[in-house]
């Protein structure tokens, strides 16, 4: 069965919040390796500035996308995390007020039901029975009225 989907919105971290994270990481691993010389620690030290890299190269990459198909929406914290939602389960979709809520990165448990995926800016809030989501989205008004309208939910607005 070909089951296409329809890519509504994507958002990544902003370059200049890259720089940031790139550069304060950067200061971490040199100041690790140049501590470690005179400590005996060196290939240690070495193994975690690797790790560390890794973890950053993967936070840097973030991609917060949300996906429609005929029956679900699948919204995605690539690469640590997707889920489906079944249309008939959205209730409402609508832009996000500007708050510290919707800053950060990744995956967030925010309280109250609400999850987070956000890669920080702006973002769209979609209700579902079960919890409410909050999804960094570069477009919050369009991505809101193309979630309801594959919802079929489309309300005037």
């Amino acid at each position: 069965m070909n089951r296409t989907s329809t890519l509504i919105s994507e958002a990544q971290i902003s370059r200049g919040s890259q720089k940031v994270i790139a550069s304060v990481v950067g200061m971490l691993c040199v100041f690790i390796i140049v501590t470690s010389i005179p400590s005996g620690v060196l290939l240690i030290s070495a193994g975690l500035v690797a790790v560390i890299a890794l973890l950053t190269v993967s936070v840097l990459r973030i991609r917060v996308t949300v996906e429609a198909t005929e029956q679900n929406l699948t919204v995605r914290c690539r690469p640590f995390y997707s889920r489906t939602i079944p249309l008939e389960d959205v209730v409402d979709a609508s832009p996000a007020p500007s708050s510290s809520m919707t800053e950060g990165f990744g995956v967030r448990y925010l309280g109250q039901r609400t999850w987070g995926l956000l890669v920080g800016g702006p973002a769209i809030v979609l209700e579902t029975p079960g919890r409410t989501w909050l999804i960094s989205t570069p477009d919050p008004e369009s991505t809101a009225t193309s979630v309801l309208a594959h919802a079929g939910r489309l309300k005037d607005r």
